[in-house]
C-alpha cells in the first residue's frame, strides 16, 4: 500500500512568502504616506491660498475707495518696535495709510459723508515672536487725531484694535509702483500737485498649518559662517529663496532636508548664532498687484 503524498508548504517557501509579504506591505505603506503627505501638503496651501485670495480682496476693496481729491493722501513707511534689554536690535514694521472715501465704505462711515482713513500693517502676535499678523485699522477721519500723524497711528498699532486679515505671516511688503519704478518709501501730502501711484503690490511670506506648528529644525548649531546643514522634520511643499531662523531672514539652496545656507542677514536682520533645534520657517510667497483708482491720477 502506498504512503499518502504530504501536501504542504516547506519552511522555507514560508519563509520567502512571508519576506515577499513584507516587502509588499513596505511598499504599500510608504505610497500611502506619500499620498497622505500630498494631500496635506495640498490642503495647507489651499487654505493659505484662500485666506491671502480673501485679504487681497479686503486690500483692493480698501484703494478702490482711495480720495484721489486734492484733500487725498498716502503714506508708505514703517513703524519701529524697540528691541529688548539683552541688545535685540529694533524691528522695522512696514506700514501704509492712505484717506478713503467713506461713500464707499458704508461699513465705517454709514452716511458717506465724511472721508475715512484706513492703515495697513503687521503686528507681532506676541512679544519676541517671529509671527506676526497683518491688521487692518479704520477710522472716520479725525483732524484733532489722523492717522497721517505717526505718534497716532503708532500708538493705534499698539492698541490691539484692529481687523487681524491674515496671521502666520512672517514678512509683508507694501510697494507703491508707477510704470517701472517700485518703492517701499513714499508720501503724498493732501493739496500736492504730483499724482498719486497708479498700483500698489502687497507681497506676503506666510507659514500655515504643521510649517507653523511643527517647523524643521537644525540638526546641528551654526555659526556666523555659511554653512550647509541638514534639518529634521517635515519637506516644505517648495523651497523658497530665503527661510527665517530664529529672528535671521538667509538665503537659501538645496534639496531638503540637505541645504545650503548662504546670504546671512537679509532684509535687515543681523547673522547671528544658532543652536541646535533651532526652528527653520519656510515661508509660501504670495504677491498679487491693485489698481489705484483713475489710474492714480489726482483729481479736481
Amino acid at each position: 500500500m502506498k504512503a499518502r503524498a504530504q501536501s504542504g508548504m516547506t519552511l522555507i517557501e514560508v519563509m520567502l512568502a512571508l519576506f515577499l509579504f513584507g516587502v509588499l506591505a513596505t511598499f504599500v505603506i510608504q505610497v500611502m504616506d506619500s499620498v497622505l503627505n500630498l494631500w496635506s501638503a495640498g490642503e495647507r496651501r489651499g487654505r493659505g491660498d484662500l485666506v491671502y485670495a480673501s485679504t487681497v480682496e479686503r486690500f483692493r476693496g480698501d484703494l478702490r475707495a482711495m480720495h484721489t481729491g486734492p484733500r487725498g493722501w498716502m503714506i508708505v513707511d514703517s513703524w519701529e518696535i524697540p528691541g529688548s534689554e539683552d541688545g535685540e536690535p529694533s524691528i522695522f514694521m512696514p506700514r501704509l495709510r492712505f484717506l478713503a472715501d467713506g461713500s464707499s465704505l458704508p461699513s465705517i462711515e454709514p452716511t458717506g459723508q465724511a472721508a475715512v482713513e484706513i492703515m495697513w500693517s503687521l503686528v507681532p502676535e506676541a512679544p519676541g515672536s517671529p509671527l506676526n499678523r497683518l491688521v487692518r485699522f479704520a477710522q472716520v477721519e479725525n483732524p484733532s487725531a489722523p492717522l497721517q500723524d505717526p505718534r497716532v497711528a503708532r500708538e493705534m498699532l499698539r492698541s490691539g484694535t484692529g481687523l487681524v486679515v491674515m496671521d502666520g505671516v512672517l514678512w509683508t511688503e507694501f510697494a507703491v509702483q508707477d510704470g517701472s519704478v517700485s518703492r517701499t518709501e513714499y508720501r503724498a501730502e493732501s493739496y500736492q500737485l504730483f499724482d498719486f501711484p497708479s498700483r500698489v503690490e502687497l507681497v506676503v511670506d506666510h507659514v500655515s498649518g504643521s510649517s507653523r506648528k511643527h517647523p524643521p529644525l537644525l540638526d546641528n548649531g551654526m555659526d556666523n559662517e555659511p554653512t550647509s546643514m541638514k534639518l529634521r522634520g517635515s519637506a516644505p511643499l517648495k523651497m523658497p529663496d530665503m527661510v527665517l531662523v530664529e529672528k535671521e531672514w538667509i538665503s537659501v539652496g538645496g534639496q531638503f532636508p540637505s541645504i545650503s545656507f548662504h546670504g546671512r542677514g537679509q532684509r535687515g536682520t543681523l547673522p547671528r548664532e544658532h543652536d541646535a533645534r533651532s526652528e527653520v520657517y519656510f515661508p509660501t510667497r504670495y504677491s498679487s498687484h491693485s489698481t489705484v483708482p483713475a489710474g492714480g491720477r489726482r483729481l479736481p
